[in-house]
């Protein structure tokens, strides 16, 4: 009987954790994904993304981590939003496309509106990553709000670091375009070349595909 019980347990918890993702929507893009490799991108719209079991629970821990932020700060803040979604609408050529996201909170801190964006980490950073600062900046964008701040919590023991992000026009435009040519390639089904970040390889899902085009990269990491 006990085998059969950690059985029907094992399974309930597999089946929580095992979530396919559905095929994202050509001309609506997301700025979780825009920082990442474009080649990346383009596979993931081109044929959806099944999510392992570990990397599910990865996921999973962050929502977590979410909550945990959400309900420390609204003890301390006014919470104005949490996850409220936005969405930037472009123009290229004559196609209309979007940026659509959901920042994790919006708080009030002495009269000003700030974006929160909490990242659960194996080991906390000395300074942000570049693609979660890149990520942050479309969400101060989207929101139309100067400031924000990127919070890591370790995930073995909830250490954290903050780091303040001001809105950068240069890196807003930087995200806009690379919005702008996955639509070109996805319209075009013209598969654009891979450029990766040095630690992005190791993780892709599609990183078999991609030996002897990334100049060398495929297998480099933090």
């Amino acid at each position: 009987m006990s085998g059969s019980a950690i059985k029907i347990l094992s399974d309930a918890i597999s089946n929580a954790l095992r979530t396919e993702y559905q095929k994202p929507v050509v001309g609506i893009y997301h700025p979780s994904l825009l920082p990442s490799c474009l080649k990346r991108q383009y596979l993931i719209y081109k044929r959806g993304l099944a999510i392992q079991e570990e990397k599910a629970g990865v996921f999973q821990i962050g929502r977590m981590f979410h909550d945990f932020i959400e309900k420390t700060l609204s003890n301390s803040f006014t919470v104005k939003s949490v996850e409220a979604p936005f969405f930037i609408t472009l123009l290229r050529g004559d196609q209309l496309f979007r940026i659509a996201g959901r920042a994790d909170l919006v708080v009030e801190i002495e009269d000003k509106d700030y974006i929160i964006e909490a990242k659960s980490i194996r080991r906390l950073p000395e300074q942000p990553l570049k693609h979660h600062i890149e990520q942050l900046i479309i969400y101060l964008g989207g929101y139309c709000v100067e400031n924000g701040f990127l919070i890591y919590l370790e995930k073995n023991a909830l250490q954290h670091r903050i780091f303040p992000v001001e809105f950068d026009l240069n890196v807003f435009k930087r995200m806009i375009g690379r919005a702008a040519m996955l639509h070109e390639h996805l319209l075009n089904d013209t598969e654009p070349k891979p450029d990766p970040e040095k630690w992005e390889c190791r993780y892709c899902e599609f990183k078999s595909e991609c030996i002897g085009e990334n100049d060398g990269k495929m297998g480099e990491g933090v």
